[in-house]
């Protein structure tokens, strides 16, 4: 995850996506490192979306996964010709997050997540909200 190689970096990104549909609690340690780690942005959008088909309660990766999502991205999160193109995953993403979480801290910093995406004017965050005031 750490290597100073990006071709390897690239290597461990990919492992995200071979989890997709398992159990993650398993692999909670494993994905919380690959999330902090420089291989993050080469696991995105694979990670988003073994996230999101999740089987199990996942709310606290989605937590350290948004929130690391928009550390990279800053600003360009909003802009798809900068590569931020995974932003539509992360507005599903935090919502099953709210879904899933019953602490405090844990609801205030994914709706943290949201009042970013929506200054920032991520595409398909308004979307998200209207599915999930109908749903």
């Amino acid at each position: 995850m750490h290597d100073k190689d990006d071709q390897v970096r690239k290597q461990v990104g990919t492992l995200a996506g071979h989890l997709r549909g398992d159990d993650l609690r398993p692999y909670a340690e494993f994905l919380a490192e690959l999330i902090a780690s420089p291989s993050y942005v080469h696991a995105t959008p694979q990670l988003l979306i073994t996230l999101q088909e999740a089987p199990d309660k996942v709310d606290d990766l989605v937590d350290l996964a948004a929130h690391r999502f928009l550390n990279v991205y800053g600003s360009d999160v909003a802009d798809i010709r900068t590569g931020a193109a995974d932003d539509h995953y992360i507005s599903e993403l935090v919502f099953r997050g709210l879904a899933q979480t019953r602490g405090r801290e844990r609801v205030a910093a994914l709706l943290d997540i949201f009042d970013r995406l929506l200054e920032l004017g991520v595409y398909g965050v308004d979307r998200a909200i209207d599915g999930a005031v109908r749903g």
